[in-house]
């Protein structure tokens, strides 16, 4: 993928949809994927041979259609894509760049220290977004927020839908900037910045629409669904977006100098026996402070959840001390359980479950909804 210029590949003949919203087995009868010829790519691997399917490349592309025709299931299958599959899933062979991030609003989680400004600035009361904290997040802030932690943790790939998006933070069209000057509005839209975040720190994204042709625009591919089946339509939308007024485009991304070092919460030091609890992939506990995860959709085996406590507790207690940045506590982890593996986080406590290795991006996640989480 990385030698195409690949973001994202999807075999032909593939089974996307599921069983059902509680099933992952393949749904009996689904209409097997087929790639729309521009943008069918093929490549030979050593056990397998020639396989063909659709190759996305880095960039900006876009998923459209109307409703129950596939959009959100080609994105659901793209986010278990940066996992292998056993035979007979259906989706062995949707494989997605590993680092990829499923960016959506997440109303009422807690930030900590992050620099949205890029996306929102000048808040009533002055409220300082370069240095963004709240107990009780906003959809757009938000989502600002994730997308900030995504690229901080390393991400190179966002996969967004529309339906668990913040409109606001997404798009503002021509109407409610005639309306609203842009002066009485704290929010650049995401698609003012997306082409710009591409270019500047080789961030693709990978969006699905049904409602705004907004995207129209700035799109490099464009995808119709129509009854499962992908169409590409990119010189069509083209020309039918070209007699609309062009959107302004933010020329660079900011580079941020908040470099953000958490510190080590010293009360967790007094009781050698810190307490953990998880709840499946919803909620982790470590010592009375709740972590809530069930909004991380890539997330999938509860024994991941309970790596993730004892990265945590292994971070609070053996590495935050207010000068290691996110990305190196993050190093510190890969790199530990690379060498030693996931026993290395416990010491020689008896853990009761078992453990599976979380994704950087989970762990930084994880990390970033600790409401005691604490900076300089």
């Amino acid at each position: 993928m990385s030698e195409q210029g690949l973001a994202a590949f999807l075999a032909d003949g593939s089974v996307l949809p599921r069983e059902s919203g509680i099933s992952d087995r393949p749904m009996k009868g689904a209409v097997p994927f087929q790639s729309p010829a521009a943008c069918k790519v093929t490549v030979t691997l050593p056990y397998h041979g020639p396989i063909t399917g659709m190759g996305i490349k880095k960039g900006i592309t876009l998923f459209v259609g109307g409703g129950y025709h596939g959009k959100s299931t080609i994105l659901q299958a793209l986010e278990m894509g940066v996992y292998n599959h056993i035979a007979g899933d259906g989706r062995e062979y949707v494989i997605t760049d590993p680092s990829a991030w499923k960016l959506r609003a997440e109303d009422g989680r807690s930030i900590s220290h992050t620099d949205i400004s890029p996306f929102i600035n000048h808040l009533p009361n002055k409220k300082d977004t370069v240095h963004f904290s709240t107990e009780d997040a906003s959809g757009s802030t938000s989502q600002a927020a994730n997308l900030k932690e995504a690229v901080e943790s390393g991400s190179k790939l966002l996969l967004i839908d529309e339906d668990t998006s913040a409109t606001n933070f997404m798009i503002r069209d021509e109407l409610m900037q005639k309306v609203i000057c842009r002066e009485e509005e704290p929010i650049t839209p995401f698609i003012e910045r997306v082409r710009s975040m591409y270019d500047d720190l080789g961030v693709s994204s990978i969006i699905v629409a049904g409602s705004s042709g907004s995207f129209f625009q700035i799109a490099d591919t464009i995808i119709q669904m129509k009854e499962y089946i992908p169409y590409d339509i990119t010189e069509r939308a083209r020309e039918a977006a070209a007699s609309y007024p062009a959107l302004k485009q933010q020329e660079h991304f900011p580079v941020s100098d908040n470099m953000r070092a958490p510190k080590a919460n010293q009360a967790l030091k007094k009781d050698p026996r810190l307490k953990m609890k998880t709840m499946g992939t919803n909620e982790m506990l470590l010592a009375k402070d709740a972590i809530e995860l069930r909004y991380l959709e890539q997330l999938v085996d509860p024994e991941q959840t309970n790596a993730l406590a004892y990265a945590l507790k292994y971070l609070e207690l053996n590495r935050m001390n207010g000068s290691r940045t996110v990305p190196q506590l993050l190093d510190d982890i890969e790199v530990l359980t690379a060498s030693k593996g996931l026993s290395a986080l416990y010491d020689k406590e008896y853990v009761r479950s078992g453990l599976a290795m979380p994704r950087r991006q989970e762990i930084a996640a994880c990390l970033n909804r600790y409401r005691k989480l604490y900076f300089n």
